[in-house]
């Protein structure tokens, strides 16, 4: 990962981190881009659902796209403090991802579709931050703060979705 000329961690930052810092930079940044992608999941499947259960079901997308964005904002500032860069160029996202994108169904009214999506979705961030938790436990106790604080926030919702699903 190429430095970005912007000042990160001083010297004791750095010293602590007992983690490859390449390594735990390209961990935040696979995390970093299924964040992006996942706010934009679910905030398309906002603006594309119709039907019955479409008015239930958009603000909580809404919701839930506005915390994924918040989670890529916490990534990205944990990535400039390492002294590398998030990614500048959109189209880099799917590829550095680990989760993917999962476009909408081509039925706007296919709301069961959409929740499916967004439970495997967040089925996938809550293995790689229950992984990443414990990677970084004993090297890199910042990081393995922002991934707990994060899998906190992708159980709930997984919790979340798995009981809208259940009422379909």
């Amino acid at each position: 990962m190429e430095s970005s000329g912007v000042s990160g961690l001083g010297r004791i930052g750095r010293e602590v981190v007992k983690a490859d810092l390449n390594e735990v930079l390209r961990d935040l940044l696979q995390a970093y881009a299924d964040e992006w992608l996942a706010h934009y999941q679910y905030w398309i499947a906002a603006q594309w659902i119709r039907g019955i259960d479409a008015d239930t079901l958009r603000p909580i997308l809404l919701k839930q796209s506005m915390d994924e964005l918040k989670h890529a904002e916490k990534l990205a500032q944990r990535i400039i403090q390492l002294g590398g860069e998030p990614l500048l160029d959109f189209a880099l996202l799917l590829k550095t991802s680990r989760c993917g994108y999962i476009a909408p169904p081509k039925d706007p009214t296919d709301i069961k579709k959409v929740i499916e999506d967004v439970l495997k979705s967040e089925a996938c961030a809550v293995r790689f931050y229950n992984e990443m938790v414990e990677k970084y436990r004993d090297t890199d106790y910042v990081t393995h703060e922002i991934f707990e604080e994060l899998l906190v926030d992708e159980v709930e919702d997984e919790e979340e979705w798995e009981k809208l699903y259940s009422k379909l």
